[in-house]
């Protein structure tokens, strides 16, 4: 209809006749024409390519090998995820001990700060949020890392440990 009607000798201005051409151009499915509420690069002046150009992906630069971000790093994530299992064990069995307690006061913040790397990495790169962006995340989380072992060892040394932190909160 809307095609029908911009096509008529009634409205055949210069601003009708691009809305019909950008009309016709657009996508469809079924025999469906899809408006959009923002303009089209036809009535803004633009040429195809000019808006293209704007949207092209960057290519994809391949980092440099690093053992450490390799297996290494891998490794040592499975090894804080499964030493954190006879840990717990160990606390919920034997009760308060200050050797689980300063386990735990680093196992599970160095856990906690590994997985939310993989996070920062993985959704929040350069390319997303751009090199400060990422940056300030990393920096923010090994900071929020360092301030979680100082907490954690303040409460192993000065307070009643975390075994008895979680056994409390269990029977609260």
């Amino acid at each position: 209809m809307a095609l029908r009607l911009a096509s008529s000798p009634l409205a055949r201005t210069s601003a009708s006749m691009q809305l019909a051409t950008a009309l016709r151009a657009s996508s469809s499915l079924n025999g469906r024409v899809y408006f959009h509420a923002t303009r089209t690069a036809a009535t803004q002046g633009q040429s195809p390519a000019s808006v293209t150009d704007v949207y092209k992906q960057q290519p994809y630069k391949i980092p440099t090998p690093n053992q450490l971000h390799g297996s290494y790093h891998w490794d040592f994530e499975r090894l804080l995820s499964v030493s954190m299992v006879p840990l717990l064990a160990a606390s919920a069995i034997n009760g308060a001990h200050p050797i689980t307690d300063g386990l735990l006061g680093v196992v599970v913040p160095m856990h906690c700060h590994v997985g939310f790397d993989a996070m920062i990495t993985d959704y929040l790169h350069p390319a997303k949020v751009g090199v400060w962006g990422n940056r300030a995340c990393t920096w923010t989380l090994r900071g929020a890392t360092v301030l979680a072992l100082i907490g954690c060892y303040q409460f192993n040394t000065n307070d009643i440990g975390l075994t008895e932190l979680v056994k409390k909160a269990w029977e609260a």
